[in-house]
């Protein structure tokens, strides 16, 4: 049977400043984990750079929406509420992810 566990990681009010700061941090962290991910296969001439090629491309559209979001509340003077969790759930077998 798999664990679920849940961990709170954002939770609070920001300026729109603050937010920026906060969310871009996190998701320019995982671009250049991706990226180093496929340095990695490419040196080694192995398969499997694609689905980090992909998702570095989800990860600048989520940027690009949370821009809008963020310029839309500045443009506003509004404070954004901000709530982020993840999911860790412990499988019972190895996979590769």
């Amino acid at each position: 049977m798999d664990e679920f566990n849940e961990v709170k990681l954002i939770t609070g009010e920001f300026k729109p400043g603050e937010a920026e700061e906060v969310l871009f941090s996190i998701i320019e962290d995982k671009i250049r984990f991706n990226s180093r991910q496929i340095f990695s296969y490419e040196e080694r001439g192995m398969d499997g750079a694609e689905r980090y090629k992909k998702r570095i491309e989800e990860l600048q559209q989520s940027k690009n929406k949370i821009a809008d979001i963020i310029n839309r509340c500045k443009a506003k003077n509004q404070i954004l509420n901000i709530e982020s969790s993840i999911i860790i759930k412990e499988k019972t077998e190895h996979t590769d992810h």
